[in-house]
């Protein structure tokens, strides 16, 4: 099982030092690709950080809704799937080249915030993200959210899914993500985060742990402190 992080989202994060203490906690990371925030100077700031620390590179690629952190709900209104095909396509391939400058290659891609979780819903969004990987990265992991559509979607397009669960986030009854502005959706206790990853054992290979959560360093501190306990 591999840690996953989301960077390259906040310059408050690399000049605090926090970006750096992540990666030292993670296998990989999924890197910004400067849409939904960022920049592309950032991105390849990061992806230099991810060789140094000898992590996993990936692409993170989201709506260009800076205002709202590529967490609005956006397709059906502002875009379709043919527009979701080429923002992927062109963050995955900003990616891949900040990867190269860094000298690595991508090694995986997990759709950011509104993308992921419409994916996780709607076969035509993971359709339209697959489809747009498969234009520049063809190779890659995709990461999609365990016991959803998107996980089938992303098989049936041919690629080798890594399935995610969350640390930091509680679930709804039918297996999506809680909406972040419910009461409680946000899991801070790293006990109660520990005995949820428990009960989804055998359902996923990778776990994240969102870095911009309050609190989101000393969760993941002391989640990685607690392996081996069970």
């Amino acid at each position: 099982m591999k840690w996953n992080c989301d960077l390259g989202e906040s310059e408050a994060m690399v000049k605090n030092g926090e970006q750096r203490a992540f990666l030292g906690l993670v296998e990989m990371a999924n890197v910004c690709c400067g849409a939904h925030a960022g920049s592309l100077e950032l991105t390849e700031l990061t992806m230099r950080q991810v060789a140094e620390a000898g992590v996993k590179a990936g692409a993170h690629p989201g709506y260009p809704d800076r205002e709202h952190f590529g967490r609005r709900l956006l397709y059906g209104t502002r875009f379709g799937a043919g527009e979701i095909v080429e923002l992927v396509a062109e963050q995955v391939a900003a990616a891949q080249e900040a990867a190269r400058k860094a000298g690595l290659e991508l090694y995986h891609v997990k759709p950011h915030g509104a993308l992921y979780n419409e994916a996780a819903r709607l076969e035509a969004v993971a359709e339209a993200i697959a489809e747009g990987v498969r234009r520049v990265a063809r190779y890659v992991f995709l990461v999609g959210l365990s016991g959803t559509v998107m996980v089938n979607v992303f098989r049936r397009q041919g690629f080798v899914v890594l399935r995610e669960a969350f640390a930091d986030r509680r679930y709804t009854a039918d297996g999506q993500l809680a909406p972040r502005m419910e009461p409680g959706a946000l899991i801070l206790d790293p006990l109660v985060a520990a005995a949820q990853l428990r009960r989804m054992r055998g359902s996923y290979e990778t776990v994240c742990v969102h870095s911009d959560s309050p609190g989101a360093l000393p969760l993941l501190e002391a989640l990685r402190g607690l392996e081996g306990e069970d």
